[in-house]
């Protein structure tokens, strides 16, 4: 649905209705995703935030897994392998922007109880900071 809904729209507006989708959010483990400052546990051990979507994201909707010459072919590097467009780095500091995602409050009503799907799949996450 959400490529139908935005086939002609802008790139921002289709990545800002995937990003909100609930459903996109379970598949890629997003939703409820925490900083690393909220991921400290109690014996004081780290964890960092999920690296999925940040991957995804650069991966398969916008920059690719290797870079390209003007001409489609792949960009080589000395070693004749292929140049890839980013490193782990890239993707920790990414995922570290994708955080605070949660599905939202049920809105309750008739409307809630008689929908096979509820409210916090269809209605867009919210981000809680």
């Amino acid at each position: 649905d959400i490529f139908v809904n935005f086939a002609f729209g802008n790139y921002r507006q289709l990545m800002g209705a995937f990003s909100f989708n609930n459903i996109m959010g379970g598949w890629l483990s997003f939703t409820g995703n925490k900083s690393l400052q909220a991921n400290i546990d109690e014996e004081g051990k780290a964890n960092f935030p999920d690296e999925n979507f940040a991957r995804e994201i650069m991966q398969l909707f916008s920059i690719g897994l290797f870079k390209l010459n003007m001409d489609g072919s792949t960009v080589m590097d000395e070693e004749g392998k292929p140049e890839q467009t980013y490193n782990i780095a890239d993707i920790v500091s990414y995922s570290r922007a994708w955080t605070g995602f949660e599905r939202p409050s049920e809105r309750g009503g008739v409307s809630t109880a008689e929908r096979q799907w509820n409210d916090k799949v269809i209605d867009p996450m919210e981000i809680n900071s």
